[in-house]
């Protein structure tokens, strides 16, 4: 007789994490605002849930910093200022100064597919800020950054970096919600591709100077008003790539 093959767990996500899904996508989006109440009871009624599997999701959502609990408000979308952007920054740009140099010394255990990836996400941004696709390419350009630090294969890093991707978009939103769009690539194009040329060469000295240079342009677009110019030092030149 044949021996039955093993059978490999259908995994299922659970309620609450669908319903934190909800929410984050309604907060991160704009369509729920900073200082929204989030009434668990009405929250279980929409979705014709019990109230447990909405806390979990509230809970979650209070540990990514996008949702606030007080005693006498309830809970709440997070509100922010410039200065909890720039730490969420300070945070992103640690995190991904570690993973870019780990991908660095790597080498050829990183493939050429992944690198092509990231240099898709950079050519898509381009396409989408071309045809006024501006939240899009905004979008990608945050997953252009994940995707580099998920290169690194340390799941720390990326878990805690997709929680500050997540507080980053809450906190351009929420500080003006008309910005959100633009921010973020027409000055930066030049930042990004350097960071992306000095990961291709495998050179650490060259990746830390082009991310340290990223997110001192990133922390100047959080504190001035909005144009598309870049700020008084020179952006970098593009390194030349490794060939492959």
């Amino acid at each position: 007789m044949s021996e039955v093959p093993s059978v490999i767990p259908i995994s299922q996500r659970h309620l609450w994490e669908q319903i934190a899904d909800e929410l984050r996508s309604a907060i991160l989006s704009g369509a729920t605002t900073p200082g929204t109440r989030l009434i668990t009871a009405d929250l279980a009624e929409r979705w014709g849930v019990s109230r447990g599997p909405v806390r979990e999701a509230l809970m979650a959502l209070e540990n990514e910093g996008i949702v606030v609990s007080t005693r006498r408000h309830g809970t709440v979308v997070g509100t922010a200022s410039i200065v909890d952007l720039e730490e969420v920054l300070s945070v992103r740009e640690a995190i991904e100064t570690f993973a870019a140099v780990d991908v660095c010394k790597l080498g050829d255990e990183i493939s050429q597919a992944d690198l092509r990836k990231l240099g898709a996400l950079l050519k898509q941004i381009e396409v989408e800020k071309e045809e006024g696709h501006h939240e899009a390419a905004r979008n990608h350009d945050l997953d252009f950054h994940q995707a580099l630090v998920d290169l690194a294969a340390n799941s720390r890093f990326s878990g805690i970096y997709r929680q500050m991707l997540s507080q980053n978009r809450h906190h351009v939103r929420a500080i003006d919600p008309a910005r959100w769009p633009l921010v973020g690539w027409t000055d930066m194009r030049a930042l990004h591709y350097a960071i992306f040329d000095a990961v291709v060469a495998g050179d650490e000295q060259a990746v830390r100077e082009a991310i340290t240079e990223h997110y001192r342009h990133a922390r100047w677009r959080a504190s001035e008003p909005f144009v598309e110019k870049v700020p008084t030092t020179s952006v970098p030149k593009r390194t030349r790539r490794a060939s492959s």
